[in-house]
Order: structure tokens, then sequence, then C-alpha cells
């Protein structure tokens, strides 16, 4: 651990960074690490993303980054068999850009387990804080000083589980003391709990997130999911959350014309099997359809003046043939004239009169 801190400590200023020592659950096959909240709330993307990690050698791996669970997922089962990574080991993540870490890895005793660090009650820590040097103002803590010390966000990963890490509620999800719960009841946003199946998924969202579906809530003075079917997936049912949470930020971010076709249609699709799953979306594809009926004015209004102008051209090409047809006609007129003054109209008795004149 005391080489971790070397680390940190000898980054350059602003850069944020982030120490995890493995545990079974982070290099077992399948494995996944969850990172901390406050963390990725303050540096990595909001949605879903593709993270790049680098190692120490400039080789880069990438890995699936669940924005609602913080974790690493996808990708990171393949980096911890690369690098031979063991329950011990201590890693420094320093963030180079949102989708992008620079690794360090400390390896550990392998006969010695974990750092001595991680004994004695001492936990890592995490700072974006920065000392008078320019360094990175690191220290390990024991217990009892973390509740004096505001400015450092505990780490800690229990039993190879760090399941809950930036979630609201600690233990996970729970089983709730009601059933249900009449919206009525909820005064503010502290009052605010997910209850799905007996279950309250709190935890499965971010605060963030949480947040926004309170809101959307509040606007309905309803539960949008309690009419919900019985029985689906916890992990569904957080998706479907997440997903209507998303696509109703994307509606009241949208500016006329500059949102494709393609994205109304698939945002409405999605909200009505929603809706067919028994989610209370209905206001949000009214608003939807409302501004799909405006852009699809706007659209026919391009498309009318888009074909007044190609119909004006073919009258002025028309208009143009028109007048050439005129001159036309009226060089004839003055033709047939200038003929009938020349007594062309004898002409067919001329012409007998000659053909039958004797040889």
């Amino acid at each position: 651990m005391r080489k971790a801190q070397e680390i940190v400590s000898n980054l350059p200023a602003n850069s944020p960074s982030l120490i995890k020592v493995m545990q079974p659950s982070h290099v077992n096959r399948g494995a996944s690490v969850r990172l901390l909240a406050e963390f990725c709330h303050k540096h990595l993307p909001e949605e879903d993303s593709m993270i790049e990690l680098e190692d120490e050698n400039g080789e880069v791996d990438t890995t699936k980054y669940l924005a609602y669970k913080n974790t690493f997922s996808a990708g990171w089962a393949a980096f911890a068999s690369k690098h031979d990574l063991v329950e011990g080991d201590v890693l420094v993540f320093v963030l180079l850009k949102p989708t992008k870490f620079k690794v360090y890895i400390v390896r550990t005793s392998r006969s010695e387990g974990v750092d001595g660090a991680l004994d004695m009650g001492k936990k890592p820590v995490y700072t974006n804080n920065r000392s008078t040097s320019g360094k990175s103002a690191f220290k390990t803590v024991h217990d009892s000083d973390l509740s004096s010390d505001d400015n450092y966000v505990l780490d800690e990963s229990k039993n190879g589980s760090d399941e809950d890490f930036g979630f609201d509620i600690p233990d996970g999800i729970r089983m709730s003391s009601e059933s249900t719960v009449d919206f009525r009841q909820v005064k503010s946003f502290a009052d605010f709990d997910i209850i799905v199946n007996g279950l309250v998924i709190n935890s499965e969202l971010s605060k963030q997130l949480q947040h926004k579906y309170y809101e959307l809530c509040s606007s309905q003075k309803l539960f949008l999911h309690e009419r919900i079917l019985d029985g689906l997936n916890c992990k569904l049912i957080v998706g479907v959350i997440s997903q209507t949470i998303n696509i109703a930020d994307a509606i009241r971010a949208s500016e006329l014309g500059t949102q494709q076709k393609e994205e109304f249609v698939t945002w409405e699709s999605t909200l009505s099997a929603f809706e067919k799953l028994g989610m209370n979306v209905e206001f949000i594809l009214t608003r939807l359809r409302r501004l799909m009926g405006l852009c699809g004015n706007v659209n026919r209004l391009k498309r009318l003046k888009t074909e007044r102008a190609e119909v004006g051209e073919k009258v002025k090409a028309l208009e143009a043939l028109l007048e050439k047809w005129a001159r036309r006609t009226k060089m004839i007129d003055e033709e047939i004239e200038r003929l009938e003054l020349n007594d062309v109209v004898d002409v067919q008795a001329r012409y007998r009169e000659l053909a039958k004149s004797p040889w």
C-alpha cells in the first residue's frame, strides 16, 4: 500500500485518482469491479461507455462501464487475467480523460495476502484535493479519522464484495416494510422509495437517476411503476425506469429541426413497450407525439416549399417553350399571308391546266 501511496503522491496536480485493492470478486473468472460512486459521478460518463485501461507499458485494454452500477464489467475479467491480478494486489487508477485510465499495479506478496495497510482498521481513500506542493493529498486513515474529515471518500471492500458502492442503501436491495406506498405520503425526496415486488430497489439506481425519477413521479403525483406487471425481474424494471428517465431527458433537451425522425420512432416504440408492461408513461408519449406532430408540420412545410420551387422551375421552362412556339406561329402566319398575296391559291387551276396541255 505504501508503494501505491507513493504513486498517487507523485501524480501531477489535477489528476483524479483512485486506489483499489483487489478482492476475489475482482480477479476470479467472470470478474467485475465497482468503483466509488462519488468518484464516478464527478468524473465518469453518465451513460454506459467503453473505458480504456492503459497499463504501465502503454498497452491499452477496454472494459464496459455500467454507469448506473459504477462498475467495470465486460472486458475487466480479461484485463485481470492478462495482468495476472490476484487478491491483495493494489491498483492505482489515474484518470486521463472521462473514458480512459492509466492503471498502475502494485503486486502483493503472494504469501502475505492483502497489504498490511488494510489491517488494523486502516482503509484506502480517494481524494481529489491537492497539497500545497501540487501533489495528491493522499493518506491512509483509521476508522476513527473518517467522521472528522469530510474531504476523503472511503473506498471500502468487504468479504470480496463491493456490490453496494455509490448507492443510497448500504445493504443494497432490501425488503420493504410496506408492499405498496401511496405517493401522497411522499413529502420529499427523503421519503422516496422505489418499491417493486415488495423490494426497495433504490440501490440499483444512482442518486442522480433517483432524483430525476422522483421529479417525474412528482409531476404526475404517482409512482410511474406502480402498475408494472408482477413478477418481472428487478434488473429489467431498473432498466425500464432508467430508459424512461433517459428518454424523458432527451425529449426535454431536443430542439426543433435537430432530431431525426428515426429517433422519435425509436422513443415512441420503446415507451409503448414500457406502457404494455404497466409503466405509466402516457404523459411522456403524449408530449412526444405532439412534438412529432409539430416536427411533421415543419417537415411538410419544407417539402411543400421545395416542391413549389421545383414546379416554379418547370413553369418557367414551359413559359419559355410557349414563347418559342408563339414566335414560330407568328412566322408561319406571315408566310401564309405572303403566299396568299402572290395568288398561291390559284395554283391548283394553273397546275391542272399545265398538266392537261398537249405535248
